[in-house]
């Protein structure tokens, strides 16, 4: 059992005598009375999202749930396909598992699945992806007092904006909670 203060993002618990993947905790400490966290869970059996407000003295349960780290192989309409590189086992995600993260996806990244019954529920993208410029404009001059930037378009599709500098070909590192430009690779 684990109390709500030190649960987190990604921690799989028993709510409702249900299986949940929790998305978000923000705490609250009103001026009167108990605080609480604002907890967003997602059903992993039905796919339903909730948030529920939930005491800081208040226990859960926390569920044990096996780690693979698999690599990504191609996706369809309606799953992402990964491979266990050791095994050569593949498992399908539905692409609902990974929102708004799919543009992070490339062929030789490596990425930790949360397995829980046999079944993957959760597909934890690294931080830090290095993906490869496939299509950008040409820097404009003059108006570069500042972080003058671009939009570039990557491997996966995604369009992210960068410094001057970068041309197609380049290799470079992007944060994935943001979205944006981290460095260039050498």
């Amino acid at each position: 059992m684990a109390l709500t203060t030190t649960i987190t993002k990604g921690m799989v618990v028993m709510f409702n005598n249900e299986p949940h993947i929790i998305l978000d905790k923000v705490f609250y400490a009103p001026a009167k009375g108990a605080s609480f966290h604002h907890v967003k869970f997602k059903n992993i059996k039905t796919g339903k999202i909730i948030t529920n407000k939930v005491k800081s003295v208040e226990k859960v349960e926390e569920i044990e749930v096996d780690t693979k780290t698999m690599q990504f192989l191609y996706s369809d309409d309606k799953d992402a396909y990964f491979m266990d590189p050791t095994t050569f086992d593949q498992i399908a995600v539905p692409l609902e598992q990974i929102p708004d993260k799919t543009n992070f996806l490339h062929t030789e990244g490596k990425y930790i699945l949360l397995i829980y019954e046999g079944r993957a529920i959760s597909v934890q993208i690294p931080l830090k992806i290095t993906l490869i410029v496939t299509e950008t404009g040409s820097g404009v001059r003059g108006n570069t007092a500042t972080n003058a930037t671009k939009e570039a378009i990557m491997e996966t599709g995604v369009k992210i904006q960068v410094p001057l500098f970068v041309k197609i070909g380049d290799k470079i590192s992007i944060n994935t909670e943001t979205g944006t430009y981290y460095s260039k690779e050498t």
